[in-house]
C-alpha cells in the first residue's frame, strides 16, 4: 500500500458545513510546535489565506503558552483543552485551564516601546485575532479567541 497520491475524495471536498475538533493535553512547551501546525493546517482547510494561517496559530500559541507559564506558572503536568471551530465566517479556539485566574490589571500592561523582550503576547494575540475574550468561570479559566474572515463582519 503506497501513502503517495491524491488524498480520499472526502478530503477534498468543499467545506460544507461547521468544523470541531478538541485537543486535550499536558501543559508542555514541547507541545506549542503540534498546536501551531495543527492550528496553521486547520485554518487552511477552513479557507484561510496561505499568510493568515501561520498568523492565526502563532496568536494561539502564544495563548497556550501564557497558560503554561501564568495560570500554571510553568508546571508541566497540568491538563490544557483546547476547542476548535469553524464557523461560516470565523475560526473560533477556546481554551479551558484549571490554573491561576488572569490578573487582568497586567494583561497587555507593558507599552511596546519599552525594552524588554517579555510581556508581548497579549499585544500579539489582540493585533492577529478580532476577538478576544476570558473569563474565569467554574473551576477555572476559559480564553476565547476568533479570526473572522475578511469583510465578514462589520467594522464597528
Amino acid at each position: 500500500m503506497s501513502c503517495e497520491g491524491s488524498e480520499p475524495e472526502f478530503v477534498t471536498a468543499a467545506a460544507s458545513g461547521p468544523l470541531r475538533f478538541e485537543l486535550r493535553m499536558a501543559s508542555d512547551p514541547r507541545l506549542l510546535s503540534v498546536v501551531r501546525t495543527t492550528v496553521s493546517e486547520f485554518a487552511a482547510v477552513w479557507g484561510f489565506e496561505d499568510d493568515q494561517g501561520p498568523c492565526i496559530a502563532l496568536a494561539v500559541a502564544e495563548a497556550m503558552s501564557n497558560v503554561i507559564r501564568h495560570a500554571y506558572k510553568n508546571r508541566f503536568d497540568r491538563e490544557i483543552e483546547l476547542s476548535c471551530q469553524a464557523h461560516a465566517d470565523c475560526l473560533e479556539f477556546t481554551f479551558f485551564d484549571r490554573g491561576e485566574p488572569a490578573d487582568l490589571t497586567k494583561i497587555c500592561a507593558q507599552s511596546l516601546d519599552e525594552s524588554a523582550l517579555g510581556g508581548r503576547g497579549t499585544h500579539l494575540i489582540r493585533q492577529i485575532m478580532d476577538e478576544v475574550c476570558y473569563e474565569r468561570v467554574s473551576g477555572g479559566n476559559r480564553l476565547r479567541l476568533k479570526k473572522y474572515f475578511p469583510g465578514a463582519r462589520s467594522e464597528a
